[in-house]
């Protein structure tokens, strides 16, 4: 496993890539200078920086942007006009792929540096059996795109970000959160379905969701979507991370959900005692999966057993759910030292100054963890989790050596 030096825009500790094996994780990547400084005012410049990073990243690695087989964007567009600025930064986007080419998921979520613009990680794979997945009669992108609907690398499969939309682009389920959940998970399943797997083949799915209600609406609103997420789940389910966002890039697109999974069926699942648990009774979800040398570990939060959150502010949260993650970890065999990448999802609002002040408090205590050099990270700013008065949530990807 190769863990390289440092990169700007998150925690001190975390490498910009890693390494590992055939797979290769790059965090998420920001247009930074060396000292940390958001260099450009438009979302073309900053977006030419940021693929320009993740391609000299690819590259020390021993690959390429042809490689790339899953890649997320994170954009902040602010008061601009949303479409227009996503339409600009698909100009110079575009410029970096060929198609086929990697699966792709787009987030309106706010970023860790005051100024930034968009954040993109990227999983590549080298050599290997691979094999786009574009199922017949599936949901396209409004204009032309060389992006994949998932890739197929061996036994593991990456599926993009699964919306509702039909073969033209045009949303399905306006205002309604049931049939775009409905639409987005049967999406998805039919993702694995291409693959030669099926519901049981999926390990991690992440679900990203808007929604900017407040108090019980909250997890009433998550527990609404999830009853219709479960009509899509293996028992037990894949473990997830869910997230409420600013926005996705439809203005009515509600949720989208991507994820990961594999074809092998020796697989363990991750459920270690004490841990905390979710609001709907009698569920099956689960905490994470181990499959060969891979560990996932879904979205861990601070929480109680009875899913109430546990900790008033952003330190002692962030602590628990390391030890939540740390705790998932030990029951696959692994530790931090095999992470390879970590996603942090915090709420962070206020100007510049207050942002950096939880960055800071976020950092600090994943160094209490994480050995220095660190995983590959990203970090993001969003508008809430499932549950009231929750700060932060972390997910991770482990592969043993």
């Amino acid at each position: 496993m190769t863990k390289n030096s440092h990169c700007g825009g998150v925690p001190d500790i975390a490498a910009p890539f890693i390494r590992a094996g055939n797979l290769i994780f790059v965090g998420g990547q920001l247009s930074l200078d060396a000292n940390g400084r958001v260099v450009g005012e438009d979302i073309a410049t900053q977006t030419r920086n940021v693929f320009e990073a993740v391609k000299g990243h690819l590259a020390q690695a021993g690959a390429s942007m042809a490689d790339i087989v899953k890649h997320n964007v994170y954009y902040d567009c602010g008061d601009a006009d949303e479409a227009e600025f996503l339409r600009e930064m698909n100009r110079v986007r575009l410029e970096y792929f060929s198609s086929p080419g990697p699966t792709t998921t787009e987030i309106r979520a706010g970023l860790t540096v005051e100024g930034a613009l968009i954040a993109v990680e990227a999983i590549a794979a080298l050599g290997g059996d691979k094999e786009p997945l574009m199922p017949a009669d599936h949901w396209t992108w409004s204009e032309r795109s060389p992006f994949c609907q998932g890739w197929r690398v061996g036994d593991l499969v990456f599926c993009g970000g699964q919306r509702s939309l039909d073969g033209d682009g045009r949303l399905l389920g306006t205002g309604d959160i049931e049939i775009q959940t409905d639409n987005a998970f049967r999406n998805f399943e039919t993702i694995f379905k291409e693959a030669g797997g099926d519901r049981n083949s999926i390990l991690r799915q992440n679900t990203y969701y808007r929604f900017l209600g407040e108090g019980h609406d909250v997890t009433d609103y998550w527990e609404k979507m999830t009853r219709v997420r479960m009509r899509y789940w293996a028992t037990p389910s894949a473990c997830g991370t869910g997230v409420r966002v600013h926005g996705l890039p439809d203005p009515d697109e509600l949720i989208q959900v991507e994820g990961m999974g594999t074809l092998n069926t020796e697989k363990q699942r991750l459920m270690p005692a004490d841990h905390w648990d979710w609001s709907i009774p009698g569920n099956t979800f689960t905490q994470g999966w181990r499959v060969g040398d891979i560990v996932f570990v879904g979205g861990q939060i601070s929480a109680d057993a009875n899913a109430r959150a546990v900790g008033g502010d952003m330190a002692s949260q962030t602590r628990n759910v390391l030890q939540f993650v740390r705790n998932t970890l030990h029951e696959a065999g692994a530790s931090e030292r095999d992470v390879v990448k970590v996603n942090s999802y915090y709420c962070a609002e206020g100007n510049g100054d207050q942002i950096d002040a939880v960055n800071q408090t976020v950092a600090d205590v994943l160094r209490e963890f994480y050995p220095d050099p660190g995983p590959a990270m990203t970090n993001l700013r969003v508008t809430g989790f499932a549950f009231e008065e929750l700060l932060i949530e972390i997910e991770a990807i482990a592969v043993l050596n």
